[in-house]
């Protein structure tokens, strides 16, 4: 069946990332405001989950020949959001989305990098096939200065590369009410005030949880408040969260224990007071509620939203030191009024930001 618009998006899609879930949400929800008659379909390793969650057609992004029928049918191709080309993670999936891209030239469809981070790329190779594929797709839009001057140091050519922000930045949270229904189901008091903690497994764990575990116990100490752990992807940070939850064993730390989809969990870090998060996407949902934040950086791509957005309050995991940690907790702490203030002020470009990426997808696609 054809359709007469029809958009394909690729992307990490169908595998309970939250992040992921809120580009996924955040791309289809504002393509439908601008036209609901757009029939959108999303290559997803659980297509059945993924057609429950957003109103689109889902296919395998596994299963060859649907891909190539659906690239065929489409109107315009869109790799969307998130760190989709890096090899940091692994060449083969850096490989699997310049090859989706490669398809839908060969069969002359508009091509669209949509609100992408992109790199590091550092096999010789792979910024060689990288670098090909991004001078021929019709349009790239960015979500920060970082990866522009990445692909320029790569010696991207194409003349259509405009920054703008994640798409996560038109999405709304939940209701304070179902806020407070999740806490309570979830056992949580809310007698104190909140700091919101979000980490993910890493290679050098056990140092993380040690001193996150020192960081938190501290929290509770100084400010007199609750911590509450935030797991943005499961089940594995949620296993980290226990971990480290285990550790504190003090009355004070709390472990978001249940699946959250994407605006209730924005939710939740909207009553934070500050967060200190690892995750992109906890950064980024603290942004759009003005939640002020610690980064605890594990990627280039950490560090450059947060400096987009005028946060250098960062830490590096790779050499994480307790000082240095609860030196920066306790200045944004100190200053989180104004802090909130600031990325109050930035809020209503970045989502205006956002939405262009629509615009200009939509441009594609009348040709």
């Amino acid at each position: 069946m054809r359709f007469k618009d029809s958009i394909l998006i690729s992307g990490y899609y169908g595998f309970d990332n939250s992040g992921d879930d809120a580009i996924l949400k955040a791309i289809v929800k504002d393509i439908k405001e601008y036209n609901k008659e757009i029939n959108i379909i999303v290559l997803s390793k659980n297509p059945p989950k993924t057609e429950n969650m957003y109103p689109v057609q889902a296919i395998n992004r596994f299963k060859i020949k649907e891909v190539f029928g659906a690239m065929k049918d489409s109107s315009l191709f869109i790799s969307g959001g998130g760190s989709l080309l890096q090899d940091v993670t692994s060449t083969r999936s850096l490989l699997y989305y310049l090859t989706l891209m490669k398809i839908a030239k060969l069969y002359k469809k508009p091509v669209m990098i949509y609100a992408n981070g992109i790199g590091p790329i550092k096999k010789k190779l792979n910024r060689f096939l990288t670098r090909k594929i991004l001078n021929r797709v019709d349009i790239i839009t960015l979500r920060d200065e970082d990866s522009k001057e990445f692909i320029a140091d790569l010696g991207v050519k194409n003349k259509n590369i405009v920054v703008t922000a994640d798409p996560v930045f038109t999405l709304e949270p939940v209701s304070e009410d179902r806020v407070r229904g999740i806490l309570k189901s979830e056992k949580i008091p809310t007698d104190k005030k909140f700091i919101g903690v979000s980490v993910r497994q890493w290679k050098n764990a056990e140092n993380l949880i040690t001193i996150m575990a020192d960081a938190i116990r501290y929290i509770i100490k100084e400010y007199n408040v609750n911590v509450l752990m935030i797991p943005m992807h499961y089940p594995e940070d949620l296993e980290i969260s226990i971990e480290i939850d285990k550790l504190v064993n003090q009355e004070g730390c709390y472990v978001i224990s249940q699946k959250y989809n994407v605006e209730e969990i924005m939710g939740i870090i909207k009553e934070m007071e500050i967060i200190v998060a690892m995750r992109l996407h906890s950064l980024i949902y603290a942004a759009t509620q003005q939640v002020p934040m610690v980064g605890l950086s594990y990627d280039p791509k950490v560090d450059g939203i947060l400096r987009s957005i005028g946060m250098d309050y960062i830490c590096n995991v790779e050499k994480l030191v307790y000082d240095d940690l609860i030196e920066k907790i306790d200045c944004v702490w100190n200053n989180r009024n104004d802090i909130k203030e600031d990325l109050k002020r930035q809020n209503e470009e970045l989502k205006n930001k956002a939405l262009s990426n629509v615009t200009m997808a939509l441009d594609l696609l009348k040709g």
